[in-house]
């Protein structure tokens, strides 16, 4: 296998290519977050297809679509900050760029009415398909000026937390947006905001992890000035970002490495019933794709699920939900509103088993996804209802739906159900289904930018 190496040394941006002066003072903090055109080139290069589109959601000046276009690849640009999508538009003009190919949106790229937009094609030709986001992400702390700091821009959030659901919400845009197998490359930088060290680039990668397999990792090193000869525990010049190269799609699961664990179970005693695409494996019955982790429902009960997360720790797993560790004592009420929790186990291999685990509102509701279960392998399989092609879904050369309810959504309705009669209604419940992964926060936009060579954080 060959290598290429682990970073890259942009050299600035060509006169071209870099954003005019006349448009740079335009801007109410003089575009001194601008990224480089030449820090996107070489992704545009390694990860685009040309035959389809790339996405920048924090569109900012347009770097990455002028170095898209300069590649002759078609890309759309998503800005939250009318000013700057109107800088953007124009950069693109000056260089002859067309609307049609190389077009920005103003708005976030998780808000709903958006989403045509994007995937309409220009007017007579086909639906836009992206296979690659290419990103810069806007660094939390900048300290926008007063006014400039609108409703959604990720610059105005005052709390690193908002911030960090801000980006968990337009990346959850971009999942949604991508072909199944695209990419998405977002960089970031650790910060250093006064005397605190914040990991965002560490964080960002939680956050991708979410939805996207990360891939690889390469580092940017800028030339900025710096005292080679200052002690160690000196504060770096922060001249380095990491590009967090991520795919859409699981992992290839280990199937007989999930029926030895399946069988485990059992042999434990324990009580459970596989379901979605691994029940397909099992049955050897047709499926849209290869599983990426083993799906199980659980009868409620609180001495049972905690039996059972002490046998997954014992095993090696980390437990979570929405990113947050579980541990023993664990009520099944606690997962009334998360929909379903996680187990992942990773070996010195690198192989991966992640089993997904949701709780079931009542023993009526488990007993009734049950009813068409088989249980000649020695547990409860769930027949799931036969594949459909999706001819209205996002990407429908690649995307499948059930017929009928599934046995997941039979139980989040139940769920669902449930909180309503006891008056304890849900929101996130309900749409658990669809998206274990949603919660109901307000979604924030942003703005691109990272602090050009010289500028930004090692100054504030």
């Amino acid at each position: 296998m060959e290598h290429c190496t682990s970073w890259i040394r942009p050299e600035g941006d060509e006169p071209g290519h870099a954003l005019p002066d006349a448009l740079r003072a335009r801007d109410p903090m003089a575009a001194r977050d601008c990224g480089w055109v030449s820090q996107m080139t070489p992704f545009v290069r390694s990860h685009a297809d040309r035959d389809a589109w790339v996405v920048d959601p924090f569109c900012g000046f347009g770097s990455t679509l002028v170095a898209a276009w300069a590649e002759g690849v078609r890309a759309v640009g998503v800005e939250v900050d009318p000013g700057r999508s109107r800088l953007a538009q124009e950069r693109l003009a000056l260089l002859g760029a067309s609307d049609s190919e190389h077009a920005v949106l103003t708005g976030r790229i998780d808000d709903p009415l958006l989403r045509p937009l994007l995937t309409d094609g220009p007017a007579g030709g086909p639906p836009r398909r992206f296979t690659l986001c290419l990103t810069n992400v806007p660094y939390f702390g900048c300290s926008p000026p007063s006014g400039m700091a609108s409703a959604g821009q990720l610059y105005g959030a005052p709390h690193y937390g908002p911030y960090l659901q801000g980006l968990r919400e337009v990346f959850k845009g971009v999942h949604a947006l991508l072909e199944p197998g695209g990419w998405c490359i977002a960089m970031a930088q650790n910060l250093r905001l006064g005397e605190r060290f914040v990991p965002l680039a560490w964080d960002l990668a939680r956050i991708l992890g979410e939805r996207f397999t990360l891939h690889e990792e390469r580092v940017l090193v800028y030339d900025r000035p710096g005292d080679a000869s200052a002690a160690a525990a000196s504060p770096t010049n922060r001249a380095h970002e990491y590009a967090l190269v991520c795919r859409k799609g699981d992992m290839p699961l280990d199937p007989q490495a999930a029926r030895r664990w399946l069988t485990e179970l059992a042999a434990e005693q324990f009580e459970f019933a596989v379901h979605g695409s691994f029940a397909d494996e099992l049955l050897a019955l047709p499926s849209p794709r290869p599983p990426g982790d083993v799906d199980l429902m659980l009868p409620p009960g609180d001495a049972e699920l905690s039996r059972l997360v002490q046998l997954l720790e014992a095993q090696g797993f980390l437990i979570e939900s929405w990113n947050t560790p579980i541990a023993n004592p664990v009520p099944a009420v606690a997962f009334a509103h998360r929909h379903y929790f996680r187990a992942r186990r990773i070996d010195v291999q690198g192989g991966t088993l992640q089993i997904d685990l949701m709780v079931a509102p009542d023993r009526a509701a488990f007993d009734r996804c049950l009813a068409s279960a088989r249980r000649d392998l020695g547990y409860a399989v769930i027949v799931q209802p036969r594949f459909k092609p999706n001819r209205g879904a996002e990407n429908a050369s690649c995307s499948y739906r059930r017929g009928g309810r599934s046995a997941a959504q039979h139980m989040a309705h139940d769920r669902v159900a449930g909180q309503r009669q006891h008056g304890q209604h849900h929101r996130s419940a309900e749409r658990g289904a669809q998206d274990p992964l949603e919660r109901e926060q307000t979604p924030q936009g942003g703005d691109h930018g990272r602090p050009p060579p010289g500028h930004g954080h090692a100054e504030r």
